[in-house]
């Protein structure tokens, strides 16, 4: 009987859900699930992989009162960070990416344009500042090349770390469902 409600209710989930977005079908079957939750009611979860493994399927039956209750505690849920953090650590990141970039492109530029240059006329002194000055410029770029990779990885584990908190590309990015 019990099953034949879950299952009624995932149909009208698909029904519904043609004409809502993704997020909100998902935020609906998370207050529909623990609603049964706190009724008590046992319910079965079926997970596939794809229809080759619908024989060798995943089967969890859950109790009501069977195990430990999933509770955040209350200092869990206040380092639970939000998607607003996220984002907001994530468009730092881009624009430290963006400068990096820019200080790259000019530093290049000017070592090109170093190593094009004409000798300098006159007096020389003991250690030739041209090549100590090529030798600067390419010392800065390699810090530079790889200060940027090392943001580069940054912002991608930035974004892995929220994906993995459960929030869309949308939400990460600023250009989706933002709630």
């Amino acid at each position: 009987m019990r099953l034949v409600v879950i299952l009624g209710s995932l149909a009208n989930l698909a029904a519904v859900s043609k004409a809502q977005t993704l997020a909100d079908a998902a935020r609906k079957e998370a207050e529909r699930r623990k609603e049964l939750e706190d009724r008590g009611v046992e319910a079965k979860v079926i997970n596939t992989v794809g229809p080759a493994a619908a024989s060798t399927a995943n089967v969890m039956v859950s109790k009501p009162g069977a195990g430990p209750k999933a509770t955040i505690a209350p200092t869990a849920a206040k380092s639970r960070r939000s998607a607003e953090w996220f984002r907001a650590e994530i468009q730092k990141q881009d624009r430290e990416i963006r400068r990096s970039e820019e200080r790259l492109t000019v530093l290049r530029a000017r070592a090109a344009a170093e190593r094009w240059a004409l000798p300098r006329v006159g007096r020389t002194s003991r250690a030739s500042p041209r090549s100590s000055a090529e030798e600067r410029l390419r010392s800065q770029i390699q810090e530079l090349e790889l200060k940027l990779s090392r943001l580069r990885r940054e912002r991608l584990e930035t974004y892995d770390a929220g994906r993995k908190a459960g929030f869309l590309p949308g939400e990460l990015d600023g250009r989706g469902i933002v709630p």
